[in-house]
């Protein structure tokens, strides 16, 4: 007796081969709807419309009663509950074995919605109750919302049938809370956060050898790809979201950012992607060995062979030369990820911070600030020049990136020192000014937080800084002004603090 599938998908790849096996390997019988229906009728692969389906039974199937006690009936039987094997009888109508639904994923939905309602009635009723009701009966049926389990299900063994079922029931509890979520947004509710995470593969082990540790796909996870080099770990993960972040602040011009364990240790613009790179390297020589690199634009076989002379564990780039890519070739140590997701559009992605603490669940949008020009002020009687104010630009965006407390000093777009991690504002200046020795002259000094003291000033001082930029608001910003001013330092403030633990 022929098995019998029920077919309805948004996603048609692979499709074409799948459903031909299904009929003439396996003889299946095909029941499918709308323009499932009709793709499958276009390729000239035997299949039913779920209406004449209906109709057979004496029953319109767009009354969503008769779908209802047609197809869910044929998706139950043979499970614990009997009342869908009468039905069957009544009906005449055989069983399903094999249930193959997915819907349109969340992107998808949120871009092709104009408004609330339109999202609202977007909804997917009928396919999300479908693949419970095939989860459910995962002992008879096996239930397939992913195109990557195709084959693997069609010889599925009752083990093999419970681990879809698993993915069928996530992916439906995953796609409610989507949906609760949205609607919460518009109604303002702030009450409940809903989190649902697909699991995509276990990691080597997480920050050290003896954690476990796995990632998971997540809603606005962007489009990536390992093009040379082994799986990604878990730190390596960690520091290519680093790096991404950075040179993402300066996706249209030519930077190169160098992150060692989550912390940057050197960043530049260059005229080239070379100059850029060699002036991020000079910053930091020793932390930038063993260190993740992420690049602006694509990578070149100049850069290349830079790269491919010294220790690098991760590279991260919008694109690489075929020849850049064919010298990396004969080096399995350094893995090339590729971001087919744009920088700028990277920007743009709204991600939130979750942190789980025995003390509760801490959540928190993403620090994307931005430099407020109705914030943005000098606050001295020195007036830094053009060229100045530019550097200073450029070292707020990598202080903002930095571990709190945090100083940058910068010249000519080339970060001189990164201090980071002190526990007061103090230390990070004078470790900043120690470290860039001669190179703090005429530089420029960013301050993830506001100076609480004149002594940050008289370090500035003696380290020959021309410009400040910090968030100001301390109980003594006058006093600072004024030392500013007697030394002949200028100040910009921005009213943003850009705390990072």
């Amino acid at each position: 007796m022929k098995r019998r599938a029920f077919i309805s998908v948004y996603d048609k790849a692979g499709l074409i081969d799948f459903a031909k096996n299904l009929v003439e390997k396996f003889d299946y019988e095909i029941v499918a709807g709308g323009d499932t229906y009709e793709f499958l009728k276009n390729a000239e692969i035997e299949v039913i419309d779920v209406e004449e389906y209906s109709n057979n039974s004496g029953l319109l199937s767009k009354d969503f009663d008769a779908f209802n006690e047609t197809i869910f009936a044929g998706i139950l039987a043979n499970s614990p509950d009997t009342r869908e094997l009468e039905e069957l009888e009544r009906l005449a109508l055989k069983s399903f074995d094999m249930v193959v639904v997915n819907i349109c994923p969340f992107d998808r939905l949120i871009l092709d919605s104009k408004n609330i309602e339109d999202l609202v009635e977007k909804i997917d009723i009928a396919g999300v109750a479908l693949l419970r009701a095939g989860a459910k009966n995962y002992k008879n049926v096996t239930v397939i919302i992913d195109k990557v389990d195709y084959y693997v299900a069609l010889n599925a063994n009752e083990f093999g049938r419970l681990k879809l079922a698993v993915k069928a029931f996530n992916f439906t509890a995953a796609y409610d809370n989507f949906i609760c979520s949205k609607l919460a947004e518009h109604a303002g509710e702030k009450s409940f956060k809903t989190l649902s995470f697909e699991k995509l593969n276990d990691l080597r082990y997480g920050e050290n050898p003896h954690q476990k540790g796995a990632i998971y796909k997540s809603e606005g996870m962007i489009d990536y790809e390992v093009v040379n080099g082994k799986e990604l770990t878990f730190n390596d993960i960690l520091n290519v979201t680093e790096a991404t972040n950075l040179v993402s602040e300066f996706y249209d011009v030519n930077c190169v950012s160098i992150i060692r364990h989550t912390k940057p240790c050197g960043v530049a613009l260059g005229r080239s992607l070379y100059d850029a790179y060699t002036k991020a390297f000079d910053c930091d020589p020793v932390s930038s060995f063993y260190g993740t690199v992420g690049f602006s634009k694509t990578v070149d076989v100049e850069v290349a062979k830079h790269l491919n002379s010294m220790a690098v564990e991760v590279v991260v780039a919008p694109d690489y030369d075929t020849e850049a890519i064919e010298l990396f070739s004969d080096n399995s140590q350094i893995k090339l990820v590729k971001l087919n997701t744009s920088l700028k559009e990277y920007r743009r992605l709204t991600v939130e911070e979750v942190i789980l603490t025995p003390f509760g669940a801490l959540i928190q949008d993403r620090n994307n600030s931005e430099l407020d020009k109705n914030l943005f002020k000098v606050v001295t009687r020195e007036k830094p020049t053009a060229e100045q104010i530019e550097d200073a630009i450029f070292a707020w965006k990598v202080v903002k990136h930095a571990k709190t407390n945090a100083v940058v000093i910068a010249r000519d777009f080339k970060s001189v020192a990164i201090a980071q991690g002190q526990t007061n504002a103090l230390s990070a200046v004078e470790w900043a000014l120690n470290y860039a020795c001669d190179g703090s002259k005429e530089a420029v000094l960013a301050s993830d937080s506001c100076l609480p003291a004149e002594d940050c000033i008289y370090s500035a001082v003696q380290g020959r800084i021309s410009l400040i930029i910090q968030p100001g608001g301390s109980i003594k910003d006058q006093k600072l002004i004024e030392v500013c001013d007697k030394y002949g330092i200028a100040m910009i403030t921005t009213g943003i603090r850009n705390y990072r633990q």
